[in-house]
């Protein structure tokens, strides 16, 4: 089937009639498919999806009984989408996995084209659904590829959904792009080129226990391999090929692992360098070291391991593809350079000075793109959490790994462990930054924020900052260029300039080489009381990374701020008809505005960035204490003022008794008081 064609076919109804168990299935063998739709929609993160799966009940009691084969199965697939019932009929289904299989709620690799040739939903040939079975919170992959795809390396797309299998509730899964054809063509711009599963296993000469880390030996003392150019001892294991079955080629794979180990230390980094970038894998191993996953490239289990690996069409160049992160978070104080010096290829990588200073770079780049307490990394997490809390309740077949067994879990466990990963979060950047230091990390010189550099956008009005406020960073080095942001809602990048506020992407107005004007996000939590700002400025794109990516910007010192619910600051006063009180002075019982800055948090879903609206209008949901000339101001409305970003309005009337000339306007709000503004009275 293809997107164009009905979900109907011969084939589908003659096998849906020979079937037990089906009951109506039938009825919706032949239900049109649904074109409107895209991947993105199929994928969309903001919801939990509804899929349904039906199969032969024999079927689905054998896939369990016999969990760790692959066979595959007939089932009719149904993604229900905002009320469509969108069914691609006459798929595959097969059990699937490393150490996370299950007899009890099995992963699922699902085959859209099995049976019936050619047959692909919204373009894609397969997708996997995870059973999140190793993981008791069912959380940390989802966010940690979130982040992943947040550096402009490539990563699966995720989204969480509840599974019925023959009207059964099998709990949360996610679901995942699948690295095949699609993805590589998606992120790598072609899918022709040789992809590669990597499988774990043992060194030839240490054993299991320390597991393989691209070791290559003269001589061979086992019948294994990492001796051998022979193609036929290398797969399906540990290379798993998976495009071109019939048509790959490891000897260049073979070679460039026997190459790593034997080329001399002059030539290592020109050799390597034509078969991979040296930066990408470096920031790959730096990724996984912050999140701290233990059963990674770096790993502490199986040596190498949870990768893909592809080699470009008609090259001898590869590329590290991320796969498989329910192993992160583990340990808030693990040394960034630990195991660095136990894989071969990244023990020869990082012994070269600018190699590791990209190491480093891409651990700091993560932790300015996840943030700390009150940062991204923290409310991806919770909205996820939030998102698929009461699905978990209903799962009564979560389960969850201890001590390398998976076993039934409990809604408690959910949420301890949930409260772990948190934990995680908030401490893990404080840790890495120290780290950093240690071994010899220092911010570029090209990029720099001054030192008291970001403040309150309104006049004089100090360091402490709010999320909707409006914030000016001064330094240098931010561009060569001076633009302004269009009109209507401001973007996140401009000019090749990012402001990233404890990890969000703020909402730029202004650029010049040194200021930058910007929104702080709704999003930004307090935290710990402070937030750093951090700016990018984008550089040349790199093969497997997609334009604007982190990885291969720039990112300047980060200056750490005093951040409160309320940051308010006056710009001017204005009388209600919009004439400014210098030119018409206040009296008492006159209505005034003041244009405000950082008054706080509204109602509504305003969007950062996006233009105020007037119906509604956004209001304050805490009005502020006005004072004119020491006396409290009866406040008629604070909000949003429509129209603008980021700018607030606060009316209200002069109090009776406020004597002549200049006198002191305040604006107190969420605990903050404005600095003095002055107004001159009648």
């Amino acid at each position: 089937m293809s997107e164009s064609n009905s979900s109907c076919s011969l084939s589908a109804i003659k096998r849906a009639a020979g079937r037990s168990g089906w009951g109506v299935a039938l009825l919706i063998l032949c239900a049109p498919f649904v074109s409107a739709q895209t991947q993105d929609d199929f994928f969309d993160d903001t919801y939990i999806h509804e899929l349904r799966l039906v199969v032969r009940n024999s079927d689905w009691d054998t896939l369990r009984q016999h969990f760790l084969d692959n066979t595959y199965y007939p089932a009719d697939f149904h993604w229900i989408f905002k009320g469509k019932d969108i069914v691609v009929s006459d798929v595959g289904i097969r059990s699937r996995g490393h150490g996370s299989r299950s007899p009890i709620k099995p992963n699922l690799r699902i085959d859209f084209n099995r049976y019936e040739p050619g047959q692909v939903l919204l373009g894609l040939a397969s997708c996997i659904l995870k059973a999140n079975n190793q993981d008791g919170s069912m959380l940390k992959e989802r966010s940690v590829f979130k982040l992943w795809d947040r550096t402009g390396l490539p990563a699966s797309r995720e989204a969480n959904a509840r599974l019925y299998v023959n009207n059964v509730y099998y709990g949360v899964f996610i679901l995942t792009e699948e690295i095949r054809t699609e993805y590589l063509q998606r992120y790598v711009g072609e899918g022709s080129g040789d992809l590669y599963e990597w499988k774990p296993m043992s060194s030839p000469q240490t054993g299991p226990v320390d597991g393989y880390h691209f070791e290559w030996y003269p001589t061979c003392q086992t019948d294994q391999l990492a001796c051998s150019t022979d193609p036929n001892k290398w797969q399906p294991v540990p290379f798993n090929p998976e495009e071109n079955k019939t048509t790959f080629d490891l000897a260049p794979t073979i070679s460039m692992i026997r190459t790593l180990n034997t080329v001399s230390d002059a030539d290592f980094e020109s050799t390597m360098s034509g078969l991979m970038d040296l930066k990408l894998w470096s920031v790959h191993n730096a990724i996984e070291k912050y999140v701290s996953d233990y059963d990674s490239i770096l790993g502490d289990v199986f040596g190498m391991n949870n990768f893909w690996l592809y080699r470009y069409d008609k090259t001898n160049f590869h590329q590290f593809l991320l796969w498989d992160k329910d192993a992160s978070y583990n340990w808030i104080q693990r040394p960034i350079m630990d195991h660095t010096d136990q894989n071969i290829l990244m023990k020869r990588t990082i012994v070269l000075p600018n190699r590791k200073a990209e190491y480093l770079d891409g651990i700091y780049k993560t932790a300015v793109l996840a943030g700390a307490k009150g940062g991204w990394l923290e409310w991806e997490h919770k909205r996820d959490y939030d998102l698929i809390k009461p699905s978990v309740y209903e799962d009564t077949f979560k389960q969850y790994e201890l001590d390398g067994i998976v076993k039934d879990s409990s809604n408690q466990i959910f949420e301890d462990q949930a409260a772990s990963n948190i934990d995680f979060i908030q401490l893990r950047k404080a840790f890495v930054m120290s780290d950093l230091l240690t071994n010899g990390w220092q911010p570029s010189s090209a990029v720099t924020i001054s030192a008291g550099g970001v403040v309150n956008a309104a006049p004089n009005g100090g360091a402490t900052v709010a999320p909707g406020g409006l914030v000016t960073l001064y330094g240098s080095g931010f561009t060569d260029k001076i633009l302004q942001g269009p009109a209507g809602a401001w973007p996140t990048t401009l000019g090749g300039v990012t402001v990233y506020v404890n990890g969000f992407a703020a909402p730029i107005q202004f650029i010049s080489p040194n200021q930058i004007n910007v929104m702080v996000p709704w999003e930004l939590g307090l935290g710990d009381g402070t937030a750093p700002f951090t700016v990018s400025v984008s550089g040349a794109k790199a093969k497997g990374t997609r334009d604007g990516s982190p990885v291969n910007s720039t990112f300047s010192n980060s200056i750490q701020v005093s951040v409160a619910l309320a940051a308010p600051g006056i710009h001017a006063v204005t009388q209600s008809d919009y004439t400014p009180v210098v030119t018409r002075p206040a009296k008492s019982g006159d209505v005034l505005i003041a244009w405000v800055n950082g008054a706080g948090p509204v109602n509504g879903n305003v969007a950062s960035g996006a233009v105020s609206p007037s119906d509604p209008l956004a209001r304050c949901l805490q009005t502020p204490t006005v004072t004119v000339g020491g006396r409290n101001a009866e406040v008629q409305f604070c909000g949003l003022s429509p129209g603008f970003v980021g700018a607030y309005q606060v009316n209200f009337t002069v109090p009776d008794g406020v004597p002549s000339g200049m006198v002191s306007l305040t604006i107190r709000a969420g605990g903050q008081n404005s600095p003095v503004f002055g107004i001159q009275m009648q």
